[in-house]
């Protein structure tokens, strides 16, 4: 896959969460952080004064500093109609996350809607905040939903391995060095924690690279000690 070719070439694991509300700064932070990324994870619909120009320097970038973009959309609908959101962005988006609760149909609108421009599907089955409703019985159920069609789900996100498919990415957000917590509901773990303790493929970093004082030193910093521990892994299983 595209993603884990990406991953060997770049000796990096890391997924930059940007959620700036500016077109303006999320274009300086992603050409900041983007060199250790293999993945820049955007929320489309923060940004205030979004338009083309915006989707047309973001791929710009990510074909120069060699990266994928994730639509971090979590569509959520019957097919139809995501396959006219997946639409809006497949011209742009490499990856889109879903939420398994309206079954299959929800991966078929994704593939659908990006036949043109084929976009990877990633199910939310676990999240990382407090209070969070996800249920054993549910998260079983999308992992089933993206083993059944591996020609276009990547992976899953996730606190946990839970799916047992190699070929299933795991990526798992709520990744911060120095905090156990933000002031609202997330809660956090350490990159190391995240790879060795809960089986992460890729690591999903935010504030922790985006408000530091230097993005661009912090997402290295990010990148070297997760890519380690994902080396440390890989060869426990050899």
């Amino acid at each position: 896959k595209r993603l884990m070719s990406t991953m060997i070439r770049k000796q990096s694991n890391l997924c930059v969460a940007v959620d700036a509300q500016r077109a303006a700064e999320v274009l300086a932070l992603v050409r900041k952080v983007g060199g250790s990324a293999v993945v820049i994870k955007l929320h489309a619909d923060l940004v205030e004064d979004w338009n083309h120009q915006t989707e047309v320097e973001l791929k710009n970038l990510s074909q120069e500093l060699d990266f994928l973009l994730f639509e971090d959309r979590k569509l959520a609908d019957i097919g139809n109609t995501v396959r006219l959101q997946t639409s809006r962005f497949s011209s742009w988006a490499d990856l889109v996350t879903v939420h398994g609760l309206p079954g299959r149909g929800v991966v078929e609108g994704v593939k659908e809607g990006s036949k043109a421009s084929p976009v990877g599907v990633v199910i939310v089955s676990e999240m990382s905040n407090s209070g969070n409703l996800f249920s054993a019985s549910y998260t079983e159920n999308c992992v089933k939903i993206g083993e059944e069609n591996p020609a276009i789900v990547t992976g899953f996100v996730s606190q946990s391995r839970v799916s047992k498919d190699p070929t299933m990415l795991q990526f798992t957000p709520g990744v911060h060095i120095s905090l156990h917590g933000d002031k609202q509901d997330q809660r956090y773990t350490s990159p190391v924690e995240a790879v060795l303790g809960k089986g992460a493929d890729l690591v999903i970093v935010g504030r922790g690279v985006t408000e530091g004082t230097d993005p661009r030193a912090e997402a290295d910093k990010y990148r070297e000690k997760a890519w380690e521990a994902y080396l440390s892994r890989v060869e426990a299983l050899d």
